[in-house]
Parts: C-alpha cells; sequence; structure tokens
C-alpha cells in the first residue's frame, strides 16, 4: 500500500487497516534496537510509540508528507530509542538513515506481524472508560493535558500526565499478554538436560 492511500485512510477514520500497513515497517525498527541493546518487546513499545506519533501528525490540519512514512517512522523510532539508551546510559551506534528507511520489507515479517495491531486494539480497548478517555482526547483529539484534567476532574495536569503514562504502560502490559509465546520443544533447538 503506497504512502498516501495510508494517509487517505486515517484521515478517513480508517486506521486499522492503516496500521496494518503501518507494520511493514517494524523489522527494520526491531534489527535498530536489536543491534543497540535492546529486546524484541523494547522495538514493538518504540514502534508504537512512533505510530501514535504519526497518527497524530497526520490528524492535524495542514498537514504534509515532507519524506516516506518509513523514513518518518524509523527517524522517531531512532530517536526514542536514542532516549531510551541514554536513560538507560547506553551509546547507540552510527546508522544511515537513508540505507535504512529504503530496505524493502521482508514478506514474511509483514505476514507474520499482520496481527499485532488487532491485539494492540484489542489491548486498549480492554482498559478502563477511563484510560480510553484519557488516552483518546491525548492522542486522538490532540486535546492538552490541561483541558483533560479538567474534563476529567483530576487535580491538575501533572495528574493527568501521571494518569495517562500509566493507562499506556497498562496497555502496553496487556499488550504483551496477547502477544503469542513460542515454546521450545525439549530437545529440538537447544539441549535440554533431562533428554
Amino acid at each position: 500500500m503506497d504512502d498516501l492511500r495510508i494517509i487517505e485512510l486515517i484521515q478517513s477514520g480508517k486506521d486499522h487497516e492503516a496500521f496494518k500497513a503501518l507494520y511493514a515497517h517494524l523489522p527494520k525498527v526491531e534489527h535498530l534496537v536489536r543491534q543497540n541493546s535492546g529486546r524484541g518487546g523494547d522495538a514493538k513499545d518504540i514502534f508504537q510509540d512512533a505510530l501514535i506519533i504519526f497518527h497524530r501528525r497526520v490528524r492535524t490540519e495542514g498537514f504534509a508528507l515532507t519524506s516516506g512514512i518509513g523514513t518518518f517512522l524509523f527517524a522517531v523510532c531512532r530517536n526514542l530509542w536514542r532516549e531510551e539508551l541514554r536513560r538507560r546510559n547506553k551509546a547507540l551506534t552510527t546508522w544511515d538513515l537513508e540505507d535504512e528507511a529504503d530496505e524493502p520489507a521482508d514478506l514474511t515479517a509483514l505476514l507474520a506481524r499482520e496481527g499485532e495491531y488487532s491485539r494492540a486494539e484489542q489491548a486498549l480497548k480492554s482498559l478502563g472508560d477511563k484510560c480510553l478517555d484519557v488516552l483518546t482526547r491525548f492522542y486522538v483529539k490532540h486535546e492538552p493535558l490541561s483541558a483533560i484534567a479538567k474534563a476529567l476532574g483530576f487535580a491538575g495536569e501533572g495528574a493527568a500526565k501521571t494518569r495517562k503514562y500509566k493507562c499506556l504502560e497498562e496497555a502496553r502490559k496487556r499488550y504483551r499478554k496477547l502477544v503469542p509465546v513460542t515454546v521450545a520443544i525439549p530437545g529440538q533447538a537447544r539441549n535440554d538436560k533431562n533428554n
């Protein structure tokens, strides 16, 4: 699916279809994160944050695409991961953004990721109404935290920010529980001490 079609889908509220296509870019982000002290779960968290940022930008009035979506998502993910590594006191290795963003997505990886958006959607929908309201107001309606605090009866902007963070963390936790776990069969792919 081309970039303009993805933008049209998001702007017309067909997020599910657009996000399915956007997950084609996840393998590049996973590669970046794994090469820089991270794990697959870290990559998925960073990628989901980048999708939220991209979605918010596309829904902003006057949005204009100035680069490929893959380039945009990769750059956001790289910056988010760099910040995470700084927080962990680690350094990001040198990376050529242009080369990485232009690599074609692996079809097998894309097919394996197809269900990830629906799991993310399911995790969000399983949150309580208040959490879903906070996240929708902030990420979809782009309301400032002060307005969210006032509308939902929080003590102030700080309380709304804390609630948004906790709700997002809970959504991530629920998402991780929905991701299928691969179980190793004894004697295959490793030496089982009991066999």
